[in-house]
């Protein structure tokens, strides 16, 4: 299994901004996430039906550490995915479960846009490092970057929820090798 490490630049400039955050407004908050996850851009077949294989919805699981300010802050995200493998046509799709297994860390810096009363809405952005565990193939590591939306609510006392639609950009864990001749990668965008 090949390690992953976080380079030097980001770990630093993490420490920066956590650093720079006022003590009197700084706070360290934990969070916990629950999230579903899409994929486009997955290999399609170059023939005439032009099915794609992507990974299939896969529940995302994760924990994180923020600390905040008045405006700005920084946090480290770790998930876990488990996702299938599906064939998607025109009219259907067929799926196989369990062929993926995704570990991800993404350091973020996130501003608050606006208060909406006790709600915060706020940006986020920043690096995505991915593993993805293949069935009985090699691991593969992953750098991208991500960028959402959230809005926070308090649920009373220390608890909030948040709302959050985000989106990543990360290359294919899909290798060459990997698919046939009737197969090829494309580049990410929505269908």
């Amino acid at each position: 299994m090949r390690h992953m490490r976080l380079p030097i630049a980001v770990v630093a400039a993490l420490i920066a901004i956590l650093a720079r955050c006022s003590p009197l407004a700084g706070q360290w908050v934990v969070t916990a996430h629950v999230g579903a996850d899409r994929f486009w851009g997955g290999p399609v077949e170059t023939g005439d039906q032009r099915r794609s294989f992507r990974p299939y919805r896969p529940t995302t699981l994760g924990i994180g550490l923020e600390r905040r300010g008045r405006t700005l802050g920084a946090g480290l995200s770790l998930g876990y995915s488990s996702a299938g493998l599906a064939l998607e046509g025109a009219d259907a799709l067929v799926a196989a479960k369990g062929v993926f297994d995704v570990y991800s860390a993404a350091p973020e810096l996130f501003y608050r846009i606006t208060a909406l009363g006790a709600n915060e809405l706020m940006v986020h952005g920043g690096p995505l490092f991915e593993v993805w565990k293949i069935i009985d193939e090699d691991s593969k590591a992953r750098v991208g970057g991500h960028a959402s939306v959230s809005l926070r609510v308090p649920l009373g006392g220390r608890v909030a929820g948040s709302l959050t639609a985000g989106v990543a950009l990360i290359p294919s864990p899909f290798s060459s090798d990997l698919l046939s001749r009737s197969t090829r990668r494309r580049p990410a965008s929505p269908s």
